[in-house]
């Protein structure tokens, strides 16, 4: 109040601040400011993921974690570059320099990044390439499965690639006992589902094939667009076949062709944007 007793503009009636208020800009100048803070779920769309309201889902599912905390509000803030930001465990932050490798995964070899009965992983075939490096596998072999396996350290393009949304192709050749009439593979080719639109992928192109006729096995070629758990084993014993061996040939468009059992090799840079075409 002033020497009056009358209450200055900026002053509730009996109140004893002798300053007047600071203006926003006054607040803001005086203020630390954030370090390009921005919200979770624009966050995700902003990477890539998907949609704002995709992303609303994930989030209030309970899928997506900050620094390892489970999130399940959309508006909390994220500080891309110090926080860390996983979908289902896995980083979605784009690395700076990308290492994406394909791997012709041997029988034995499990496609997890540890294993607590101490077999060997697909990490373990890959410690040429994973020096400072954080790498994952983009999905998983069952242990007795060979075949086409990719690693990256790329969050993101690892979500993307195995989300069934983006329906990837993988395809598998798998030996199988019994007999395959033509019975048998059209119920086969009905229980897969349809073929993926596109122009890569011809529309109505089977799915399931015969490849080739032996005594007493047979060889297919089947296509799936997810990576379910056992999912051609147990495609073919609903239908009365026992895959006694089996083999993914090929992961979207990068093959195992030329690659020994074992080994494993950086993508090259054609296969590289053909792979990221496909999941744009």
């Amino acid at each position: 109040m002033n020497s009056r007793g009358r209450a200055k503009p900026w002053q509730v009636k009996g109140e004893k601040r002798s300053t007047p208020p600071m203006t926003f800009e006054a607040k803001r100048m005086n203020s630390t400011p954030e370090k390009a803070a921005v919200r979770l779920n624009r966050y995700l769309a902003l990477v890539g993921v998907g949609s704002r309201r995709f992303c609303d889902d994930i989030i209030t599912s309970g899928r997506v974690s900050i620094d390892g905390k489970k999130i399940d509000n959309p508006g909390v803030k994220v500080i891309p570059g110090e926080n860390t930001v996983s979908i289902d465990g896995i980083p979605v932050e784009n690395p700076q320099a990308p290492t994406i490798l394909i791997l012709n995964k041997p029988p034995g070899v499990v496609s997890t990044v540890s294993d607590p009965l101490g077999r060997p992983t697909v990490l373990d075939l890959s410690k040429k390439y994973a020096k400072n490096r954080r790498l994952y596998p983009i999905g998983r072999l069952d242990v007795n499965t060979t075949g086409a396996i990719l690693l990256t350290n790329d969050g993101l393009l690892c979500y993307r690639l195995t989300h069934p949304r983006f329906q990837v192709p993988r395809t598998y050749l798998a030996r199988v006992r019994g007999a395959v009439t033509e019975k048998k593979l059209a119920k086969l080719n009905k229980l897969v589902g349809s073929s993926r639109k596109g122009d890569a992928y011809k529309q109505g192109r089977p799915r399931a094939e015969l490849i080739k006729a032996l005594d007493r096995e047979s060889i297919l070629r089947v296509t799936l667009y997810e990576g379910k758990n056992r999912q051609v084993r147990r495609l073919c014993e609903a239908v009365g076949l026992r895959v006694v061996k089996l083999k993914r040939v090929q992961f979207g468009p990068v093959t195992i062709r030329k690659l020994p059992l074992g080994a494993v090799r950086p993508l090259q840079q054609k296969e590289i944007i053909r792979l990221r075409k496909i999941i744009q």
